[in-house]
């Protein structure tokens, strides 16, 4: 791994880490929510694996990135244009897991002209369309939390951040994942996958509280974005067993997305699918680019 920073013409600096071949061809990853840029390590290998060069972006405010007042969703690609040109890419692959799921839809809509694939992993749908009320109930209660009482976001992110530097076989951490299903039990067990969820968690829930409220409000807020025009190809996969995004709330807006498709792992969950998939989804990624 090694971290950047880049200056946009705002500005603003935005944090960066690149995983994989460093002569591939170009693939962006957006992590999830809470998370940052050292979530891109899971995907190392198969960048090592099928050529590519992946560059893990953090958000505005999270991590190496400035904060960003008033950030919207559709923000995000004129910071990837600005990357890439910093970059010398013309093209390239956008890959989102869970809450970089809707970072990946705005580059389809925005710049499809830039694209080569889009892939999104348990994805996070536009919660204004398709509501919250079969969320996972710590996502609930921090989108209640951010605007009704701020200062329990920050206690709430405090206490995440102690429970992530506890090592795989605590007690605690063994409570939480024994509620999982059999698929994500695997993959907690694995100590690579562990360590990166976890570092790339602390790093997310450490940064500075109005960052992640911001960070987290974009999931509920307004999107800009009329479904029915993205007409770039858009590769969806979620587990049959997610239980922090059920599956039905991804179908119910996939389906308006005209060129897009949607796989249902049946027996996967919400960290089974990324973190134990990653390596069928990157090639059926590659095999599919434009």
């Amino acid at each position: 791994m090694s971290d950047h920073r880049v200056t946009l013409s705002n500005g603003r600096r935005l944090g960066y880490a690149e995983y994989g071949d460093p002569s591939g061809v170009p693939m962006f990853y957006f992590h999830g929510w809470p998370g940052s840029r050292l979530q891109g390590e899971m995907l190392d290998e198969a960048g090592k694996k099928f050529g590519l060069r992946v560059v893990s972006p953090d958000r505005p405010g999270i991590g190496l990135s400035d904060f960003q007042p008033g950030r919207r969703l559709l923000d995000w690609p004129g910071d990837m244009r600005e990357l890439a040109a910093h970059l010398g890419w013309e093209k390239f692959h956008v890959l989102g897991v869970s809450g970089g799921g809707p970072y990946v839809l705005a580059c389809a809509y925005a710049m499809p002209e830039r694209l080569l694939s889009a892939g999104v992993v348990c994805g996070a749908p536009p919660l204004r369309e398709v509501g919250t009320k079969d969320l996972l109930w710590a996502y609930r209660l921090a989108l209640w939390a951010q605007d009704r009482v701020p200062w329990f976001l920050g206690a709430g992110l405090a206490v995440a951040a102690q429970f992530m530097r506890l090592p795989a076989a605590s007690p605690l951490v063994a409570a939480q994942v024994c509620k999982m299903c059999e698929r994500d039990q695997q993959a907690f067990a694995r100590p690579d996958l562990y360590r990166i969820l976890t570092t790339s968690g602390r790093v997310g829930v450490t940064s500075p509280v109005h960052a992640v409220r911001l960070d987290g409000n974009i999931y509920s807020s307004d999107w800009g974005i009329d479904l029915g025009s993205v007409s770039f190809p858009i590769r969806y996969w979620h587990g049959g067993r997610d239980s922090n995004i059920p599956a039905s709330m991804v179908e119910r807006f996939v389906q308006k997305i005209p060129n897009a498709t949607l796989t249902l792992k049946e027996e996967d969950g919400h960290y089974s699918l990324p973190f134990l998939g990653t390596e069928e989804i990157v090639e059926e990624l590659v095999r599919g680019a434009r």
